[in-house]
């Protein structure tokens, strides 16, 4: 109970902290009296602050103040980074529809003076653009100009720590460990000078996490060792300089330790258990404070399930899933991949139970979940890809007008040196002529391209939602076949029911080794079942003059897969003779002649 306290009061004098700088923060803007420069600075912090706890409606307004003060002064720059924060708050909330206006107003508000720093911060919010878009290597161009941009200056640290962060993002996408580590270092170098503690954080673990894939191929004790020394610099930073560095930050920092040593560690000794069950605390405990701490508390649940389920305490690893899951649907949009990861956690836990019952049911979740999550990641896809068209449509037209600037611009000179020089040569006039109706042509078939490039684009858009819409058929292929699986599996029990219902005596020991049997036979076919033609389902249904059952279905499936009768009764746990009538049946549901072989008619539809 005593030490209970202490952690209370710990964690109260932690959020205290928090709370104390970011309220002295805002009672500094309004109290005091500050110059320019001190006052846009503090706006900055604020935007900052709020926007990496993702309170992105508090960073939009203290955003919205930044922009009518940095007007109000005239103060350019700071009139580009409030276009630039702003489109970057937008990315994070996936609202990409509505960026392109705020870059278009931070490039024209750098451009109203020759100040290299505010050119840099107007080509870093396309460059975010891009690559919230998986748009790696637009982005990558941007960056590389607004860095170039900064060396001649005398620099701009949280910005280059933001360019030199999103370069680490993209070379450790592209798997190039080498430039991992280069810009998580640059990111580290650029965040001590800012003073930027919350930065500093995630740059260590940036580098960490580079060490992580170093390890993952070395194998060498001084990668491990990197690893965790950076994570715990990282995590450090929170109790160090309190309220500097915000709580989802710390969180992430502490789940990552205690997930290292459960991932690297072969023998968990007492020591390293206690340390897995501090930082499991401590992120839990932080994420108690922060706006959207669904899945974080979820995944250090999972991590002291796994602790339980190590110790063969299934009673306490499902308490804890079972808490992750329900935290879990508090959350919207559910974070479906750690949901489909806890949620096959209780499936496995109930199938060592003897549980087959809740184990069915969440394996059905795990189904449904991985349905949700494709349809969640399709609408976001398609989000991205609407965003790049319309992107790639906009540079068109750019490009298209400064053409056509540039054209009338010619045109205008040579319409007047013709004007001037008409009465001197007819011979001269009837050439300038003929170049004017060249320069036309060559607009006119510009336009074309124009034109052909905008319905390439289309052509484009449509084969990816194209795809989407295999991927979708590969999906509903695997369901149904996860279908067919549990099914079987609501058979076995039904009949286990009956048996129990007669009182007549059961050998459990059997029935679990030809369920056992049952399973494997079916695991060689799933495959099967999955890889049989896209249209194979659909064809059945428009073929049957009946309507095809779910049990139709599976018959013909297997049918088509080549099994004999007695092969079938035996997965399905049923009598040759049942599987008989049920041939018997589809040849009427199919309006076939007795004549005809329903094997080689099914695999005619294959």
């Amino acid at each position: 109970m005593k030490n209970l306290c202490f952690v209370l009061l710990l964690i109260g004098s932690m959020l205290y902290a928090q709370n104390t700088y970011t309220d002295s923060l805002i009672n500094k803007l309004k109290t005091e009296k500050l110059s320019i420069a001190e006052k846009l600075k503090l706006y900055e912090l604020l935007i900052e602050i709020y926007r990496s706890e993702q309170l992105y409606d508090k960073a939009s307004g203290y955003n919205k103040e930044f922009l009518q003060f940095a007007r109000s002064v005239n103060d350019h720059l700071a009139i580009t980074k409030a276009y630039t924060y702003q489109g970057i708050i937008l990315c994070n909330l996936e609202e990409y529809d509505k960026v392109r206006p705020y870059i278009d107003s931070a490039t024209a508000s750098s451009s109203k003076n020759n100040n290299k720093i505010a050119q840099a911060y107007a080509d870093f919010l396309p460059a975010y653009y891009m690559f919230s878009l998986y748009e790696y290597k637009k982005s990558t161009t941007y960056l590389l100009k607004s860095i170039s941009l900064l060396e001649k200056t005398e620099g701009d640290p949280m910005l280059e720590f933001k360019l030199y962060y999103l370069l680490y993002g993209t070379y450790t996408t592209w798997s190039d460990l080498k430039n991992s580590f280069k810009y998580a270092r640059k990111c580290i170098e650029q965040a001590e000078k800012s003073g930027n503690k919350n930065q500093l954080s995630n740059a260590y673990t940036a580098l960490a996490t580079a060490y992580t894939y170093q390890y993952e191929k070395s194998n060498k004790k001084e990668d491990l060792k990197a690893i965790m020394d950076n994570s715990e610099k990282a995590a450090m930073l929170y109790k160090e300089f309190p309220g500097q560095v915000s709580g989802n930050t710390y969180a992430i920092a502490r789940n990552n330790i205690a997930s290292y040593i459960l991932k690297y560690s072969s023998d968990l000794t007492p020591d390293l258990r206690k340390q897995i069950q501090y930082n499991i605390s401590e992120a839990l405990n932080a994420s108690q404070y922060i706006a959207k701490p669904q899945s974080i508390k979820a995944g250090s649940l999972g991590m002291l399930a796994n602790l339980a389920t190590r110790d063969n305490d299934l009673d306490k690893a499902e308490k804890y899933l079972l808490q992750a899951e329900a935290g879990l649907l508090t959350q919207s949009p559910v974070y479906y991949y750690i949901m489909i990861q806890i949620v096959s956690d209780l499936a496995e836990l109930y199938e060592k139970k003897g549980n087959l019952v809740k184990a069915i049911e969440y394996q059905k979740k795990v189904t449904k979940y991985t349905i949700d999550q494709f349809n969640q990641d399709e609408a976001s896809n398609v989000k991205r890809l609407d965003a790049q068209y319309q992107a790639e449509k906009s540079e068109q037209e750019v490009k298209s007008l400064q053409k056509q600037k540039l054209l009338y611009i010619i045109l205008g000179i040579i319409g007047a040196i013709g004007s001037f020089f008409m009465f001197r040569s007819y011979h001269f006039k009837l050439r300038l002529s003929i170049e004017k109706e060249k320069k036309l042509n060559t607009e006119k078939h510009e336009a074309e391209m124009q034109i052909q490039l905008e319905q390439e684009a289309q052509a484009r858009l449509k084969a990816e939602q194209e795809l989407l819409i295999l991927k979708q058929q590969k999906l509903n292929d695997e369901v149904l076949a996860n279908q067919l699986h549990l099914q079987h599996k609501d058979n076995v029990l039904l009949q286990l029911k009956e048996k129990l219902a007669t009182e007549e005596p059961i050998n459990i020991q059997q029935i679990l080794r030809e369920e056992t049997r049952a399973n494997n036979e079916f695991e060689k076919t799933k495959y099967q079942i999955q890889e049989i033609h896209p249209d194979f389902f659909r064809s059945l249904n428009e073929k049957a003059t009946q309507k095809l059952t779910l049990l139709d279905q599976k018959y013909c499936a297997y049918l088509y897969l080549g099994m004999d009768t007695k092969q079938i009764a035996s997965l399905l746990n049923v009598e040759p003779k049942s599987v008989r009538m049920t041939k018997y049946r589809l040849k009427q549901k199919f309006a076939l002649n007795p004549e005809t072989d329903l094997v080689n008619y099914l695999k005619g539809i294959g």
